[in-house]
Order: C-alpha cells, then structure tokens, then sequence
C-alpha cells in the first residue's frame, strides 16, 4: 500500500512539474485544438492519453490516436486504427531536453533551444530546424513568448512558452496545423463540449419521426412521431435534468390496416457524460463503439460538418440515405492499441447518428437487408421561433387533453427546510390528489385535497437536500410544480 501511495505522488508530482515547464509541446493534462490552414473546422484535437516512464529515465508520452483511411486496403474500403496525428503517437523526452516524436514521420524538437541554435529535425529527409527569434505577443488572450524555429525546406514551427505548440507545417504542402484554443483551459476556439448538444430553456419542443424494422425479414415497419415540450431545467449536482412532456404517435405497417397508438407522459430527460451519447464529447477520428447494432463489436469514427438545416453537427460514421449501400461507413471494433485494419461491415450497411448544437440528435439510420431503424429531427421551437412543423397536441391526445389545472395553486416556502405548504387562494374547488417524485421518477408520497381546503401541508423534513417535482390532480386537469429542498 505504501508503494501504492509512492508511486501516485510520485506521478502527481511529476505532472505538475511538466504543467509548469516553460517550453513544453504539449502539457499533459490539457486537450489542444488545431486547424488545418486548408480547413474552416476543427481538424484535430491532441492530448496526453497517458504516460511511462522508461527504464533509462526518459519520459514517454502517449498521444490520442485517430483511425484514418486505409490506402492499401485491396479487398474492400478500409480503415486503420490506432493512427498518429501531426505529432505522431509518443512524445519521448529524453536527456538534455530533447523530445523525440515517434510514428511514421518521426522529428526532434529541442524546445529550449536559444537563438541561433540549430539541429537536426528529421534525419530521413536531413531538414534542420534554427531558432530565429523569441518575440512577446498575445496567445488565445494571453502574454507569452513565442519562438520561431524555421526550417531549411522553408517551413517554420511556432512554440510558445505557456502554450505549447501554435504551429506545425504539414509536409512539404506550405499548409499549417494552427493552435485555435485549449479546451481544458478554456481559452479559444474549441470543439463544442456535450453540454452544448443539450442547450435547451422552458417553452423549447422538439419533434423527431423515426421508422424501425418490427420484424426482421418481413416488411412490417413502425413509424414513430414523437414530440417533447421542455417544461422545466436545472441542476442535480453535476447532472443537467429536464423536465420532459412527451407526445408519442407509433403506428405498425404491416399487411392490413395500420394500427395507431398514442402515449403521453412526463418524465425526467437527464444530461451528462455517462448518460448522455459519449461521442458528444469525442475528437475528431475518435473510434466509439456503437449501441444497439444487431451486431456487437462494431462502430464508426467521429467527424464535423456544417449543415444547412441544423446547423453545426458532429457525425458518428458517414450521413446517408436509409438503404444506401457503401462509403465504410460501420466497422469492427479495435481489438487493442496496435495499428491493424478495421474491415468494413460486410452487411455493406448505412450507419450514423448526427448530433447538431443546441438541438441533440438530429438524424440517425442504420440498415442491414431487411432490418433498419432511420428518423430525423423534423421540427423544432428554440426561443420561441419554429423551423419545419410541429404536429398539434390534439394529434397526439385525441379527445383526452389533459388541460392545466385552473385552480391557482401557491407553495411557500419554496426552497424549504423542511415541509412545503401549498396555498389555494381561492380554495380547492374540486378534490384533488398531490403525487411528490424524487428527480429519479420514484413516487415518494401521495395523498387527497380535500374540496374547498385552503391549503395543504406537504411533509419534506424527512428528504435530502434536492429537487423534487409534485403533480396535483383534478378532474378538470394536471399542475406540476418544482419543490427545492435546502
């Protein structure tokens, strides 16, 4: 145990002695994001994944890989897994300050280098790198020094003090990977994060329509209309929770009629990174395991795209039509951390799942012969203006709209202590029923309002501090309420 505790002090140590080293490419700990000078997105994002030291003492550090297009690939389109960016897949710094970068390209980065010291940056094609010069400037609006390290093919690297790398040429193409920001310090211009999927405020809807195959091998197809109208948002901890009305129109297609179905309820819609799709919060190139395949152990790799109708979206495997074979769009899962080719689904199966900011899901499919599940966001209401259409709730609810419930219902004191005390103004003028939730959805306590009661006592001395949600009933409709517990 004490070896343990040794060791995680020691690692601990040593990750904020690099985090303040002046010079270093590529602080451990941090996630950086690079733009392509030919690209108008994102084109990478680079980060420590994890580190070892080597039994010589050097420190190596291993960098997030990307899967990319497999240009050898005969038999049929492929990709390779387990692949270096720009700088490659370690980072080894070894005696002297000197970082080597290893993968297909290797290079030598001597980061505190002086002016007019030069070295040999890449042997296979004898290029030398010469620092020219260290000049102040601001750095993603921050003070820094920056170093200017050209090279003899006529490229040059940018390395800042506090920042890392700003600039690295691609090649000998004149193209240039740019620094654009650092998400985990929050500093620039960065990929949208998982929360930014999920934006949503009370009033906000939500449409989306969807066919699945119901029984594979026939043509029986379910299609699904669903509507949510966010009601109310806040926080639990670290977990961003909706409350969610939903409107859910299903009909089954098969050899006679269709058979049509209605559900409406109210459930809580809870945000975070383990609830939540985690390709939301992947890189660019990053493999994700897909869920719910009739196949397990395969997926698809995370890319960017503008969107004419949802805006900037985020795709796990390639947007196609339904049915539409080809593009290698699903693959095998990696089996470790070698380099290997990921065949493509031999189904020759159309998959993705688009994410958009600020709207969620937007569009998803996945098709295999006779089994398929496809749909799209098809309307939607953000701060109040409307895009595409939004089905009426009396489509979903027939003749059984629940209206709100029209008696004035008052609560105080709202955050409590202890016991909430609901107020009727006017009093009760039908009996009514309470049911209090807890933010999980269990039923906590029930019971009857009297008619023509003045006000009701709701005992919450007994609950942890949080949020709980109450449903008064009544023959003329239903009132939810948000109860805060100190």
């Amino acid at each position: 145990m004490k070896h343990c505790c040794f060791f995680l002090l020691f690692w601990s140590a040593l990750a904020c002695s690099l985090r303040a080293q002046n010079w270093l490419p590529l602080a451990p700990g941090d996630r950086f994001s690079y733009r392509h000078s030919d690209s108008t997105l994102i084109s990478n994002v680079l980060q420590v994944d994890s580190q070892l030291i080597l039994p010589n003492g050097d420190l190596a550090f291993f960098l997030n890989p990307v899967v990319l297009d497999c240009d050898t690939c005969i038999v049929h389109p492929g990709k390779l897994a387990n692949q270096g960016q720009f700088l490659q897949k370690v980072m080894l710094r070894t005696s002297n300050d000197r970082w080597v970068f290893q993968g297909k390209n290797p290079f030598v980065l001597f980061p505190m280098a002086q002016p007019g010291e030069s070295w040999v940056l890449d042997t296979a094609q004898n290029l030398m790198a010469t620092v020219q010069a260290i000049q102040a400037q601001m750095v993603l609006g921050e003070s820094d020094l920056v170093k200017t390290i050209s090279l003899s093919n006529g490229a040059q690297i940018l390395l800042s003090k506090g920042h890392g790398i700003l600039q690295f040429p691609d090649g000998n193409s004149g193209a240039t990977f740019d620094l654009t920001g650092i998400s985990s310090r929050s500093l620039g211009e960065n990929l949208p994060g998982w929360k930014a999927f999920y934006e949503f405020e009370p009033g906000d809807v939500l449409e989306y329509e969807s066919h699945c195959s119901w029984a594979p091998g026939t043509p029986a197809d379910l299609f699904t209309r669903n509507k949510r109208k966010i009601l109310d948002r806040f926080w639990d901890a670290d977990t961003l929770v909706y409350a969610v009305e939903q409107f859910f129109y299903k009909s089954l297609y098969w050899s006679g009629p269709p058979s049509p179905f209605y559900t409406h309820n109210t459930h809580l819609w809870k945000i975070h990174p383990a609830l939540s799709e985690p390709c939301t919060d992947g890189y660019p190139g990053q493999f994700f395991e897909a869920s719910d395949l009739p196949n397990t152990g395969q997926g698809s790799l995370l890319s960017w795209m503008p969107d004419t109708l949802y805006g900037f979206s985020q795709v796990l495997g390639k947007v196609m039509h339904p049915f539409e074979w080809g593009g290698c769009a699903l693959m095998y899962k990696p089996t470790g951390t070698e380099e290997e080719v990921l065949p493509c689904d031999g189904c020759g199966t159309s998959f993705h799942r688009r994410h958009s900011v600020g709207l969620g899901l937007t569009s998803h499919t996945v098709s295999c012969f006779e089994a398929w599940d496809y749909g799209q966001l098809t309307g939607w209401v953000k701060g109040g203006d409307t895009t595409g259409i939004i089905t009426p709730d009396s489509f979903f609810l027939v003749s059984t709209l629940p209206e709100p419930l029209a008696i004035p219902v008052q609560v105080a004191p709202n955050p409590s202590n202890g016991d909430w005390l609901l107020l009727f103004p006017d009093t009760a003028t039908e009996p009514l029923r309470f049911l209090l939730r807890d933010m999980h959805g269990r039923l906590l306590l029930q019971g009857d309002i009297a008619q023509g009661a003045g006000q009701q006592r709701i005992p919450g001395g007994e609950y942890s501090a949080g949020v709980y949600l109450l449903q008064i009933q009544g023959k003329s409709g239903i009132k939810s309420l948000k109860l805060i517990r100190n």
